[in-house]
């Protein structure tokens, strides 16, 4: 197991349109269900490639709170 927070996530579009994260190892290939196991010649499948437009990209979490910015008009003089 690795360090709290060393995990980088990415966001993943599902079959139905929802959004899920996904750690990003496995962010460019997605596993096979039990019934896809195996291929025609009979080897076992064990990744199968993931479309481009499913990756939406990295989610960042930050636990830290965010604190407001000053507009750029006051911030200038």
């Amino acid at each position: 197991m690795g360090k709290t927070g060393s995990i980088e996530w990415v966001q993943i579009k599902g079959r139905k349109g929802q959004t899920r994260l996904v750690p990003k190892r496995d962010a460019t290939a997605k596993r096979p269900g039990p019934a896809q196991r195996y291929d025609s010649s009979g080897r076992i499948r064990r990744q199968l490639r993931r479309s481009e437009k499913a990756i939406l990209g990295s989610k960042v979490i930050s636990r830290r709170p965010v604190k407001p910015t000053e507009p750029a008009e006051s911030a200038a003089e």
